[in-house]
């Protein structure tokens, strides 16, 4: 039984080993180099902070960035938003949930009774964000909504850039970059919203590739007569010049402020 164990121990440090020398040679490859690496890869199991995910860092920015460092890409980020929330009653709405970076931490920081629903409409992230949420034992906190946020209920096309799931869009994607697309539902926020009134704090956080205008503009202008609005936005500013409205504006006048920008969003609390 000990030789057993040994032996099992030994190949899983030959394990760590390769897998350390990859990730070397990965962040000072070329990308051919890269690419080469890439098609050796498969499904990894990270561990970070007592939290275990199963990343694909083939086709996928996010789970390559965990895979790559060990935690999520947009960290200073991630732990704000685990503060607001840690052991807290609160609601997450993670609207772009893709493999879980946001979702799973934050559904294992916040408190009893809390709630995360994580909209991700590309059916290939759902698999992936179910089987991370599976393996954390979140199955009773997590619930997935396999749609797109829009201004209305109906179906749009979910397009596909490159090879990166990750920046799957409703937006068109130009030229080459696009590689297919799929039709997804599409819902518009305020048919969840209520969910709120079961919680102390609601958390929205939002990286939809260009498209937040499209959900945010109609809760935003709601507002302006008594409608719904959430504690909390962290909202994915890097794609602001596709927005049909400056939605930053429009966020602080529904009565939030800015207290963070960084790794490409901005953090709004709203002003009690």
């Amino acid at each position: 039984m000990g030789l057993e164990r040994g032996s099992s121990m030994m190949a899983d440090q030959i394990k760590k080993a390769e897998m350390d020398s990859l990730r070397a040679r990965f962040r000072t490859g070329s990308p051919q180099e890269r690419a080469k690496i890439n098609a050796m890869l498969g499904p990894v199991e990270i561990e970070f902070a007592d939290i275990r995910m199963v990343v694909d860092p083939r086709d996928n920015y996010t789970e390559t960035c965990i895979w790559l460092e060990g935690h999520p890409p947009e960290l200073k980020s991630l732990l704000a938003l685990v503060k607001l929330v840690e052991q807290r009653n609160a609601l997450v709405l993670d609207i772009g949930a893709n493999c879980g970076a946001f979702t799973i931490p934050l559904a294992l920081a916040s408190g009893k009774g809390s709630r995360v629903i994580a909209f991700e409409p590309n059916p290939i992230m759902i698999g992936r964000l179910g089987l991370n949420v599976q393996i954390n034992d979140l199955t009773e906190v997590v619930r997935i909504e396999g749609c797109a946020l829009s201004d209305r209920d109906g179906e749009a096309m979910l397009n596909f850039r490159g090879h990166n799931y990750g920046q799957a869009s409703l937006k068109e994607v130009q030229g080459r970059m696009r590689n297919g697309g799929t039709l997804v539902p599409t819902r518009p926020l305020r048919h969840f919203t209520s969910a709120s009134e079961n919680h102390d704090f609601t958390l929205l956080k939002i990286d939809v590739e260009g498209a937040e205008a499209l959900v945010l503009d109609p809760i935003l202008d709601e507002a302006k007569s008594g409608g719904w609005l959430p504690d909390a936005i962290l909202i994915e500013v890097r794609h602001a010049q596709q927005w049909q409205t400056d939605l930053c504006a429009k966020i602080l006048a529904s009565g939030f402020e800015e207290t963070m920008q960084a790794e490409g969003n901005a953090l709004y609390l709203l002003k009690k």
